[in-house]
């Protein structure tokens, strides 16, 4: 009765280790920091393309509230429209840059006319798109 009591508890403590163990690696991928790769920038719109941004669209506005300072003084964004609107489009940066081949199988593509290359779009991946409408109303998509 002893070693099946024994064996239990050494089961259990093996499978806690495991779901701890898990746990704290889903939670330093879940932690790493965001990285901007690039910004594109026209009237009224950015649009950033970003690793490793947040996966729920709470912790998204989080972080965009908490690095709104950091994305005016280093990259210049929000870029106001006349009336004061604006859009910022997160976009997720897979395999970096490509070239459209302007067939239709292209058509997830998302190409950047301010670049001095044919290799200029990024396959579509929207995260989180965030404007501020003429009154001052901020939406969170």
């Amino acid at each position: 009765m002893n070693l099946q009591r024994i064996l239990k508890v050494s089961i259990l403590k093996k499978i806690t280790g495991i779901v701890l163990l898990a746990l704290i690696a889903w939670a330093a991928w879940l932690l790493q920091p965001v990285k901007i790769m690039a910004v594109h920038k026209e009237e009224g719109i950015a649009t950033v393309l970003v690793e490793n941004f947040p996966r729920w669209q709470w912790w998204q506005q989080a972080w965009f509230k908490s690095h709104q300072r950091e994305l005016q003084e280093r990259y210049g964004i929000p870029v106001g429209n006349k009336d004061g609107s604006w859009s910022i489009f997160f976009m997720g940066w897979q395999d970096g840059y490509r070239k459209d081949s302007l067939y239709d199988q292209d058509s997830d593509l998302l190409c950047f006319d301010d670049m001095n290359t044919d290799i200029n779009c990024i396959r579509k991946e929207p995260l989180l798109w965030v404007s501020k409408n003429a009154y001052g109303v901020v939406h969170y998509w």
